[in-house]
């Protein structure tokens, strides 16, 4: 390898590193904000049993009335708006950054994401294996690949399983815990506990995805640790390269 070439390497993998630190910065602001958000409701539950008696002292029925209007808000639309919300938000950071990484890179090879087919993450992880950086060898690869499913699922059929062109696998990895890492779901078995991040509930439609604010939370963590790895994984492929 040439000096020029080395020195290219060299300026390559320090790009590298610092969208890494960008990215867990970043990625830290992003999991301080999901752990607080659910304090949103239990502040507005002490609002609103404050207003009761306030605004109704002699009227016992409309007071329980407008408990009963805006509990069901802060028990159930509340949460699933913080937690669906925040999966959305998650997931697209882990994209955007994905895309940074394959812009860092295309400008040091032949092949460039444009040219490459696809949609969304499944595209960019074909581009970095057409570049030598394997995707799947890295560790989380298969929550991460839940977590898209899971929101995919989200987006496009509002949680509702019949709805998926995923179905069977959304199925599979709400049973089985697929979407936690090995070491988490071996935890939680030894504990004796259930799989209670993302849960089936019944609707109308067939049976319908739910998500915790807590699934939101771990999957932060494990999109965060994976696209580090993902990182140093591309600064490695790159070193031993001549880079154009």
């Amino acid at each position: 390898m040439t000096v020029s070439a080395a020195r290219t390497n060299l300026n390559l993998s320090n790009q590298i590193q610092n969208l890494g630190v960008r990215a867990e910065r970043e990625f830290v602001d992003v999991s301080d904000f999901i752990w607080k958000a659910p304090r949103l409701i239990d502040q507005e539950r002490k609002l609103e049993l404050s207003k009761l008696d306030s605004y109704f002292p002699n009227h016992p029925e409309l007071k329980e009335r407008r408990w009963k209007m805006e509990s069901h808000k802060l028990d159930h639309t509340f949460p699933y708006l913080i937690a669906v919300g925040n999966l959305f938000c998650v997931v697209s950071l882990f994209e955007s950054y994905l895309l940074l990484l394959a812009g860092e890179l295309q400008a040091h090879v032949t092949v460039q994401l444009r040219d490459v087919k696809g949609q969304g993450v499944s595209r960019l992880f074909k581009f970095f294996r057409s570049v030598g950086v394997s995707p799947e060898r890295i560790r989380l690869y298969e929550q991460v690949q839940a977590a898209i499913k899971i929101r995919n699922c989200l987006t496009h059929a509002s949680g509702m399983l019949d709805w998926s062109r995923e179905n069977d696998d959304l199925r599979n990895i709400q049973s089985t815990g697929a979407y936690l890492s090995p070491e988490h779901r071996k935890m939680r078995l030894d504990k004796g506990r259930e799989f209670d991040e993302v849960l089936l509930g019944e609707s109308a439609l067939g049976d319908r995805l739910i998500v915790d604010n807590q699934y939101c939370h771990v999957l932060c963590s494990y999109l965060h640790t994976y696209f580090s790895a993902l990182c140093e994984g591309a600064r490695v492929v790159f070193s031993t390269t001549e880079l154009q």
